[in-house]
Order: C-alpha cells, then sequence, then structure tokens
C-alpha cells in the first residue's frame, strides 16, 4: 500500500464507522464516500462537479507519474 492508499483506507474506515453501517462492498462504501464529499461541497457553496474533476484529473496525473520510468 502506499501513504495515498493507506491515509484513503483510514478515511473509508472511519467513514463507515462514523455512518454505523457495516460496508457492504469495497466499492459501494467509496461510491458512498465520494458522493458524501460532493455533497458537502455543494453545501459549503462549492463547485462539487469541478473538484470531482479535478480529483480525477490529479489522479489520472498520479497514475501516468507512477507508471514513468
Amino acid at each position: 500500500m502506499t501513504r495515498h492508499t493507506e491515509s484513503a483506507r483510514q478515511a473509508l474506515n472511519q467513514y463507515c464507522l462514523s455512518k454505523g453501517e457495516p460496508m457492504d462492498t469495497l466499492e459501494t462504501a467509496i461510491i458512498d464516500l465520494l458522493t458524501d464529499l460532493l455533497h458537502l461541497a455543494r453545501l459549503e457553496g462549492l463547485d462539487a462537479c469541478m473538484i470531482g474533476q479535478t480529483a480525477q484529473i490529479h489522479f489520472v496525473v498520479e497514475i501516468e507519474k507512477a507508471h514513468t520510468p
């Protein structure tokens, strides 16, 4: 696991605990957390769609960097 994935796993585990619900599947839990974060962004007056797009761009860049020799 990388530093990124370790931190994300801890955040996801805390998120599931805070909801008081067991994690159905890893995929479902990640989708639920991402969705709730976008709702929070919108509630705080941020552009949730732009945040999601920017995060996706950052993810792609980090993946590309990891695969560059």
